[in-house]
């Protein structure tokens, strides 16, 4: 990969990343509809944020750390609407995800954790997605978006030979896939309901 494409990525990757976090919150604080959203993702997605701005300094990548820095401001965002939401068990596992990257730190493995951990922050989001019926409340355009984001960061890492950017790109390539069909299907099946309660109301009224 070309230095030009590299530089290119590095501006691009977080803006990317930085509209991403922006479609959630809105709808949540518009609509105050909840349904479907994980408020285990949205904690750990900011703890990952935080670990991924201590992890950009000490690898010396600032494209990572300051756009982190500024995720943390949509990421909080979202959590704070979400937190009636948050139950004793989200607040536990969260804790377990802190002290794993606390660790991995330690141990100079964090960069390892963090590729990993992109299962942790988004895996909550896709088992909401793949278990609830009613997911009214997830921003189609924040997975959308994702796919980008996933997409851009994972060059980036090809570019830069980071795995943990490359791990990122993959795992949450695969989570906007599956978050956005379960999307897709779920508002299909609403719409055919909805359809076929219309259809059993005329039947009635004639």
């Amino acid at each position: 990969m070309s230095a030009t494409l590299v530089n290119v990525l590095a501006v691009v990757a977080p803006v990317i990343y930085l509209v991403r976090l922006l479609p959630q919150p809105v709808r949540l604080w518009r609509t105050g509809v909840a349904a479907g959203v994980s408020p285990l993702a949205a904690m750990n997605g900011v703890i990952g944020d935080l670990a991924w701005v201590v992890y950009g300094i000490s690898a010396g990548l600032p494209a990572v750390w300051v756009v982190c820095a500024f995720a943390l401001i949509p990421a909080i965002w979202t959590f704070a609407l979400l937190r009636p939401e948050v139950r004793r068990n989200n607040l536990m596992v969260a804790a377990v995800w802190a002290l794993a990257l606390v660790v991995s730190a330690m141990f100079g493995a964090i960069g390892i954790t963090l590729g990993l951990g992109v299962l942790v922050t988004q895996g909550p989001q896709v088992w909401t997605a793949l278990r609830d019926d009613d997911l009214r409340g997830i921003a189609p355009g924040a997975w959308w978006i994702a796919v980008l984001d996933a997409t851009a960061w994972g060059l980036y890492g090809v570019g830069i030979d980071d795995g943990a950017l490359m791990g990122y790109g993959v795992v949450l390539n695969v989570a906007a896939a599956i978050v956005l069909g379960r999307v897709w299907w779920t508002d299909r099946r609403r719409y055919q309901r909805c359809g076929s309660g219309e259809s059993q109301a005329a039947a009635q009224s004639m």
